[in-house]
């Protein structure tokens, strides 16, 4: 499979639609879990989405489900249907999706994020896949159990520093031996952050994309990791606070959080994010460097592991 799409590629999963490109597709940014190209047609710009390898046909049909969920309900942009009135194309080895494309967007703040977030999970309560499929997001449990297996293969020393760290801050903060099967799922986005909201301009509206992660996981973490992703770690202590209060304000305006979930969200999210083992393996389970991703990784649970009484304390104190 070529690295970017070709216009041979194209005209094939286009076929599919009964749609032929009329003008060469244009590269979208990101692609950390496949590749999107913008390419014109006679019915206007469409949104081209494929896949990679990781990505198996049950779980990129899971994504299309949740997207046209959304889309239904004016939360996502529409996607195309294939001419026999499938959700996904197919060719070869690689699995597509084409949605209608939406230009002149900018980025959300976090109170406008977060309202737009709760307005999805709102929606996400009514919805039911055609199909299972497992879920892509994964509770580690206990938590140390895998990131003690990774430092064991791996002969590293970046990873086994990174691991150690990490397996400590669990302990210290008294998560190592915590359950997680009993905190109740929900469906999520999965990767709910800015660059995967479009406010559009004219006429205003709030779109979601990328639905390639949606799993049932606790919606508490997810709140927080958006929240996260909404910000930069060089806040200081009182811009935090003051943004992370008002963030679960715009949120709780729409879909109040029960107390037991605002007890934990921080807790949880230092679970998972200290717990997790992606940035130390491939898809296949084999150790990995250390890249950029890992390192921002590692820099943002640091910042948060330091403020995590103050995000803590107004956690609790938010009224829904």
């Amino acid at each position: 499979m070529t690295t970017t799409m070709g216009a041979t590629e194209l005209s094939a999963c286009l076929s599919q639609y009964g749609l032929q490109a009329s003008g060469p597709a244009r590269l979208l940014p990101g692609g950390h879990v496949g590749q999107s190209v913008v390419v014109p047609t006679a019915q206007g710009p469409l949104v081209v989405k494929r896949f990679n390898r990781r990505f198996d046909p049950a779980r990129v049909q899971l994504a299309a489900q949740a997207h046209q969920h959304a889309a239904r309900a004016g939360l996502a942009p529409p996607l195309r249907l294939t001419r026999d009135g499938r959700r996904t194309a197919q060719v070869a080895d690689a699995t597509y999706t084409v949605a209608e494309y939406v230009d002149q967007a900018e980025r959300a703040g976090p109170a406008a994020f977060a309202s737009a977030l709760a307005t999805l999970h709102n929606h996400l309560e009514s919805f039911s896949p055609q199909s299972p499929c497992a879920d892509f997001l994964q509770l580690p449990d206990p938590p140390a159990a895998d990131l003690e297996r990774v430092r064991r293969q791996t002969d590293d020393a970046a990873s086994r520093e990174a691991i150690d760290w990490r397996i400590k801050i669990l302990a210290e903060f008294g998560l190592d031996t915590q359950s997680l099967a009993a905190v109740p799922r929900n469906w999520v986005h999965g990767d709910a952050r800015p660059d995967n909201l479009l406010i559009t301009r004219s006429p205003d509206r709030r779109l979601f994309i990328d639905f390639d992660q949606v799993s049932r996981f606790p919606r508490p973490y997810e709140i927080v990791r958006a929240f996260m992703a909404c910000i930069s770690p060089r806040l200081s202590a009182h811009l935090l606070g003051s943004t992370f209060r008002d963030y679960l304000n715009a949120y709780q305006a729409v879909a109040p959080i029960p107390a037991t979930d605002r007890a934990i969200m921080i807790d949880l999210y230092l679970t998972i994010q200290a717990a997790e083992t992606r940035t130390f393996t491939t898809p296949e389970g084999e150790i990995r460097g250390m890249p950029d991703f890992a390192r921002a990784r590692h820099e943002q649970l640091t910042w948060i592991v330091e403020h995590s009484g103050l995000l803590r304390g107004v956690a609790k104190e938010a009224q829904p």
